[in-house]
């Protein structure tokens, strides 16, 4: 049942958010998206009538388009058998494992879930998953600060916004001080110098924008002065990247979408969470563990969940005692199903396609902002605004990216797109950008 909030609820709510009213609370949200007075139907329409009604509203959204969106979410392929595996009934519906002795089919996928993002990662441990990447991220963020005492944080200014917003909101900026450092040419600056009363180095590898660069020396660096250092990576990159293991990260978090989930309206996606050992006490959510039973068999349990993320929560380091069970599973079986040659494929196709989309807009009279250090999502001048770039070229059949700017575009490839649908799309592109 449905329980609204009271008056009482409401004014606490904008009491604390500094604002008088419900309108107030939705006003970042573009006027043209609201609707003014509400839906305009016939209130005594049946179950049959409402849903062919809303079916049609429905149908004026634009749909399949091709996509060369990305800033952490990406149209990748996804193989029938990881779906149909997911789907399968066992996953479906044994959801929490409390009870280990009726539920070893879920800690043995999860333990596999998180013995493949230690691999891939070159990590000592993971957890069995968070909510997303942005909350991976304040969560890896909080570790540092109960780790270390310290109350700055070091962030690369090239991350998605919306992780940013994340950050900003979990991470109480009266408490703690926020850094975002600037980015050089697309790069974290490598000659920045790190102080002993930062708690934590937190960098996107690849940046935002796209950009990639080694990162092992500022992670030396930081070590130096007492920091934990934290990457958040692109997982359908590990194939061909350095593995943030072997740059010496102590937190590697990630967006997981790109490994096991399609692209669904924005969620539901899964944090991957990996850390070296001696941070284990304070990882959030659960770790699976493998054991022997009184049988002397094989067995799974939950090894580690700290019981303050939920009697004690004052005195708990996360609040999050779940995680994204269904996901997670669908991350460990496409690995599975790619194995070392398909995800390093996966990464090697998309860079090579961006590098000859670069080549042809560029040769079409276009400038890459960071062409030589982008790897398969890159930043282009446009001629004439990203939203009226985005409108015609959405009505041209593309999802044409993200506006980064009022006149730079943030494009992505994927293994998924075809010569032919990225030579049409740059014949749109030209035609919509010069008139």
């Amino acid at each position: 049942m449905f329980v609204p909030h009271s008056n009482i609820d409401l004014n606490t709510i904008f009491d604390e958010l500094k604002i008088s009213s419900l309108e107030e609370l939705f006003s970042h949200i573009p006027k043209e998206l609201l609707i003014d007075g509400g839906l305009d139907f016939d209130e005594s329409l049946s179950e049959l009538e409402a849903t062919e009604l809303f079916e049609t509203i429905a149908s004026k959204n634009a749909s399949k388009l091709v996509c060369f969106a990305g800033g952490g979410h990406y149209d990748i392929y996804l193989p029938p058998t990881v779906k149909s595996l997911t789907m399968r009934p066992e996953f479906m519906t044994s959801y929490t494992p409390y009870q280990a002795e009726i539920s070893q089919g879920i800690l043995q996928v999860l333990f596999e879930f998180q013995s493949l993002v230690c691999d891939i990662t070159e990590m000592e441990l993971a957890n069995a998953s968070l909510y997303d990447g942005a909350t991976s991220i304040a969560e890896a963020i909080s570790v540092t600060i109960n780790k270390t005492k310290r109350d700055n944080i070091i962030i690369s200014q090239g991350f998605n916004p919306n992780s940013k917003e994340v950050i900003n909101t979990l991470i109480d900026g009266d408490k703690f001080n926020i850094k975002y450092i600037e980015l050089d040419n697309y790069l974290f600056p490598e000659d920045y110098e790190f102080n002993e009363d930062d708690a934590a180095f937190v960098v996107s590898f690849p940046h935002y924008e796209g950009s990639a660069q080694d990162l092992t020396e500022l992670v030396n660096k930081a070590h130096a002065k007492g920091l934990i250092a934290i990457c958040y990576v692109d997982p359908s990159m590990l194939g061909v990247l350095k593995t943030p293991g072997s740059m010496g990260f102590d937190i590697v978090v990630a967006e997981g979408q790109s490994i096991g989930t399609p692209l669904s309206f924005g969620g539901p996606t899964v944090g991957w969470f990996a850390t070296k050992k001696d941070l284990a006490r304070l990882v959030p959510g659960r770790i699976i563990g493998e054991t022997i039973d009184s049988n002397h068999k094989k067995t799974y349990v939950m090894t580690l969940r700290a019981r303050e993320q939920d009697i004690r929560r004052e005195k708990a380091s996360s609040n999050i005692c779940t995680n994204q069970t269904l996901n997670a599973i669908g991350s460990a079986i496409h690995l599975s199903w790619m194995g070392p040659e398909g995800i390093y494929q996966v990464g090697y196709q998309a860079i090579q396609k961006a590098a000859y989309m670069k080549s042809e807009l560029k040769n079409s009279g276009f400038k890459i902002k960071n062409e030589s250090t982008s790897l398969r999502e890159f930043l282009i001048e446009t001629k004439i605004p990203t939203s009226e770039v985005l409108t015609k070229m959405g009505q041209k059949g593309f999802l044409a990216g993200i506006s980064y700017s009022d006149n730079e575009l943030l494009i992505a490839l994927t293994e998924k797109r075809t010569k032919k649908e990225i030579d049409n799309y740059i014949d749109c592109f030209k035609e919509v950008n010069n008139g």
